[in-house]
């Protein structure tokens, strides 16, 4: 949570850290999302313009030492987190598409029909 930051509640960071540390434990951590609900479930990424130039700036150096948040540093797949019904504001970039999957482009033939 420290590393984190505010945005970060006690009863989330549990949640994962749980996920994380004690994999067989998916049905209580279900148990208490389902008990507690909080916004719609899934990660979300917050607006980095709307917080101040100090915490802007303590959030680039995390990610400069690091290169991920500390919530993808856990490496829980969102899918997992959505499926627990928990709601997680991540600050990291978010992921990028993976380029490795799509279709590559074929090259245009010339004017005289070769590639």
């Amino acid at each position: 949570m420290k590393r984190h930051g505010p945005s970060l509640p006690y009863d989330t960071a549990w949640a994962l850290t749980t996920l994380r540390t004690a994999p067989d434990d998916t049905l209580l951590v279900r148990a208490w999302a389902r008990e507690n609900p909080d916004r719609a479930p899934g990660v979300h990424y917050d607006h980095w313009h709307d917080l101040s130039k100090k915490e802007q700036q303590r959030r680039h150096r995390w990610l400069r030492r690091h290169s991920r948040s500390p919530i993808q540093l856990l490496d829980l797949e969102a899918g997992l987190i959505l499926s627990m019904g928990l709601h997680v504001l991540d600050w990291g970039p978010p992921p990028q598409p993976s380029t490795h999957n799509r279709p590559t482009a074929r090259p245009r033939p010339d004017a005289k029909g070769q590639a």
